[in-house]
C-alpha cells in the first residue's frame, strides 16, 4: 500500500513538473518558439478540386504522436457526396533576438501535400508597440517525388499596425516536401523597456482555387492572427494560432 502510495505521488509530479502538452515549446534567454501540430479534414464536392469548387474545410490541433505518426501522404474517401482528405501540417512561430532587434518567424511545413493548391497565406501577429525594422522575407522551399529540389521567393507581402503577411502561389507537381517560411525583425517604438514580447504566427490555406487579387483580401491583426475578408473565407481551412511568448529585458 505504501508503495503504491509513493508511485502515484511521483507519478504526479513528473506530471507537474512535465505536463502532457499539444504545443511543443523551446524556451533560452534570447530566444523561444513554439510548435503547433494539425490535422486539416476537407469536404469536396462531386467535382472533386475543379477549379470552380467551393469545398469546406476544419483543421483541429493534435499531438506530435499522432502527427509523427501519420503517413505521408493525404488519406482521401469518397463516397456519393463527393471526397473527404485528411492532410498534417505543423507550424513554429519563434521570437529571436537579432543584434539591437527581434526577429520573428513563423514556418510551416506539410506532411502530407494537399491536392488542392492555390494561393496560400502566412503571416505573424505582434502587438502594436512595435514595428518592422526590416522588409518581410519569404521562401518556399519543397522537392519533388524524383529527388529534387528547389525553393522560390515569390510572393505578396502587406504590413499592418499588429502583423504582416504575404500570399503566394502553392508549389505544383508531385511534391515529397514542402514549406513555407515567413520572417522580419521588429523594433520598439517606444524608448520604454519591454519585458515581454508575444508573436502570433497563422496560416491559410485555400482550399478551393483562388485568384491573387481576391486571395490578398485580409488582414494581420495581433493576437488573432490572419482576419481574412467575409468574401474569401469560404475559400480557406481555419485554424488557430502558435503563439511564442517572450520574457525578458529590451
Amino acid at each position: 500500500m505504501k508503495k503504491n502510495f509513493i508511485l502515484a505521488f511521483v507519478v504526479a509530479s513528473i506530471m507537474f513538473v512535465f505536463p502532457i502538452l499539444v504545443n511543443a515549446e523551446t524556451v533560452t534567454d534570447d530566444y523561444v518558439e513554439t510548435t503547433k501540430y494539425l490535422k486539416t479534414v476537407t469536404h469536396y464536392g462531386n467535382n472533386f478540386l475543379l477549379s470552380n469548387n467551393i469545398n469546406s474545410s476544419m483543421t483541429y490541433e493534435v499531438s506530435e504522436n499522432e502527427y509523427n505518426n501519420a503517413g505521408d501522404r493525404p488519406i482521401i474517401t469518397r463516397d456519393a457526396s463527393g471526397a473527404v482528405e485528411t492532410t498534417y501540417k505543423r507550424m513554429t512561430v519563434s521570437i529571436a533576438k537579432n543584434g539591437s532587434y527581434y526577429r520573428y518567424k513563423n514556418i510551416l511545413v506539410w506532411k502530407t501535400i494537399p491536392s488542392q493548391r492555390s494561393y496560400d497565406i502566412i503571416g505573424i501577429g505582434f502587438y502594436s508597440n512595435l514595428k518592422l525594422h526590416s522588409s518581410v522575407n519569404f521562401i518556399q522551399e519543397y522537392c519533388y517525388s524524383g529527388g529534387s529540389c528547389t525553393s522560390s521567393t515569390s510572393h505578396n507581402p502587406q504590413t499592418f499596425t499588429a502583423g504582416a503577411g504575404t500570399t503566394f502561389k502553392l508549389a505544383s507537381g508531385s511534391l515529397s516536401t514542402l514549406k513555407a517560411t515567413i520572417y522580419f525583425d521588429l523594433e520598439k517604438k517606444t524608448s520604454a523597456t519591454l519585458v515581454s514580447q508575444d508573436a502570433y504566427g497563422d496560416y491559410s490555406h485555400a482550399t478551393s482555387s483562388i485568384s491573387l487579387t481576391n486571395a490578398k483580401k485580409y488582414s494581420v491583426v495581433g493576437s488573432s492572427g490572419i482576419v481574412l475578408d467575409s468574401s474569401i473565407t469560404s475559400y480557406y481551412d481555419s485554424m488557430g494560432c502558435a503563439h511564442a511568448h517572450w520574457t525578458g529585458t529590451w
